[in-house]
């Protein structure tokens, strides 16, 4: 059976939310990363969305969804530590519904001082784990981690 021409693909369910940093953003629904049981510290927020920061920056913006002023500077951990693995992921690859690891992509935050860029940080022991398909995040804490929370992305 051929196709309805009169029918067109449904589009994503999208809505604006409006933020400090970005002003008013539209953001599909397809693109919202949910977290659960949310962020550490910000465990009643779950809803994000991730921003480029600029076409050719290693950097995003996590934006919640849910308080206009909360986001948080990301980046891919390989980007500041080549050799960076997050080892054995214990039932998380399962809690998320992962499949694939190359669905599984994972990200830090940054911390960056005001005033004081070059002494910006990346949390390498508590990595955000989001499964592309799904768009379910964790984060997570790496146990026994040889790894820092303070750990310098530019070197000193």
């Amino acid at each position: 059976m051929a196709p309805d021409p009169q029918k067109t693909p449904a589009e994503p369910v999208s809505a604006t939310i409006a933020t400090k940093n970005f002003g008013n953003i539209v953001v599909r629904e397809d693109q919202i990363i949910t977290f659960s049981p949310g962020l550490l510290g910000f465990s009643e927020f779950h809803r994000y969305v991730l921003i480029e920061h600029g076409q050719e920056s290693p950097f995003f913006w996590l934006q919640s969804l849910e308080k206009a002023d909360l986001a948080f500077v990301v980046m891919d951990p390989v980007m500041v530590l080549p050799e960076y693995k997050i080892g054995p992921l214990n039932g998380i690859q399962k809690e998320l519904g992962v499949k694939s690891l190359q669905d599984l992509k994972v990200l830090v935050i940054l911390t960056i001082p005001p005033g004081n860029p070059q002494e910006m940080t990346a949390n390498l022991m508590g990595p955000l784990l989001i499964n592309l398909v799904n768009r379910r995040g964790k984060q997570t804490v790496l146990e026994g981690s040889p790894y820092s929370h303070k750990h310098r992305v530019l070197p000193g």
